[in-house]
């Protein structure tokens, strides 16, 4: 088969979602499928999109749909609280209420719209496949669509990316790279605080993030807010198949990749990183993770069952 793994409606350069589709890409391709990333929808092939509509591009959907042969398939990234999206908190912060939030993820408006264009969009896709084995079920519910299915992160050739440098090189301790809301910035501080060399970034290039990876000890996953239920499928298969060692906030929701990976709360977050540091041993272990998680998932055999589930007439 022959895929199109659609970006445009993200920017012409979005980098934050190239880890993703280089996941799917590389996973096609193990199978023998020909996989090809494009700006814009391919009218007359399979397109996967990474969920982030807008209403002209739903309608742009639907005009490819005229051509025959025209199919997507929708990735899901966001997690269903009501009838939103990412909607953790009892009530919206007042910086929300009054259009000046600190982060995307306490702009309650922008996920409510966010949601009403998916609705629209899924009802063009053969099928939904979401980052979270948790969301599979409320997606279904939410949407009625016959396939919706979790897209799991394996391991697959060609997806890691960085060169470690020398232990002796490695001059940050603790690694957060991602949208840095309040949460994640105290955390930081507070690392930073008890002599930690802790540092947090937004989204980067791939050259700077691999730099940054391969000059860091430790690499962490940190919730969004304090009410945030869900690890990072994402982040945590990057740091596994580039033998970096992740250190995560332990969430309400485990994923199965959680026990390729040290969680711990974010009262013990200091201490754990500090016991990795003394011993010296975040490479091995790191590697130690990574051989177990490749031989246990193995992404080509993960993709087939996702493929057939897709495709079938039931």
């Amino acid at each position: 088969m022959e895929f199109k793994l659609v970006y445009g409606n993200h920017g012409r350069n979005p980098f934050h979602i190239m880890d993703t589709l280089l996941l799917v890409r590389f996973s096609l391709e193990a199978l023998g499928h020909k996989a090809d990333l494009e700006e814009q929808i391919v009218p007359g092939k399979t397109n996967i999109l990474i969920e982030c509509f807008t209403a002209p591009f739903v309608e742009s959907m639907r005009e490819a749909r005229q051509t025959a042969g025209t199919d997507f398939i929708i990735i899901a990234t966001e997690f269903l609280t009501g009838q939103t999206f990412n909607d953790f908190e009892a009530t919206a912060t007042p910086q929300a209420q009054t259009g000046q939030a600190t982060s995307h993820y306490d702009n309650a408006d922008y996920w409510r719209e966010r949601f009403q264009a998916f609705l629209g969009a899924q009802r063009e896709a053969r099928a939904i496949w979401h980052l979270a084995d948790s969301q599979v079920k409320p997606f279904q519910a939410a949407t009625g669509h016959p396939k919706v299915g979790y897209l799991p992160h394996g391991y697959v050739d060609g997806f890691a990316r960085v060169h470690h440098k020398a232990d002796a090189h490695k001059d940050i301790d603790a690694l957060f790279t991602g949208h840095l809301t309040e949460h994640r910035r105290k955390i930081i501080g507070d690392l930073q605080q008890l002599g930690i060399k802790a540092l947090a970034t937004q989204p980067l290039n791939f050259p700077q993030r691999e730099d940054l990876v391969a000059r860091s000890k430790i690499a962490l996953n940190l919730k969004q807010n304090p009410s945030w239920q869900y690890p990072s499928n994402s982040r945590f298969h990057y740091h596994l198949s580039n033998d970096s060692f992740l250190v995560s906030e332990r969430c309400p929701v485990a994923c199965d990749l959680s026990p390729y990976v040290e969680e711990v709360s974010v009262e013990q977050l200091a201490a754990a990183c500090r016991d990795i540091i003394s011993a010296g041993n975040w490479q091995s272990r790191a590697r130690q993770n990574k051989d177990r998680f490749s031989a246990e998932r193995p992404m080509a055999r993960l993709m087939q069952d996702l493929l057939d589930a897709s495709f079938s007439n039931t």
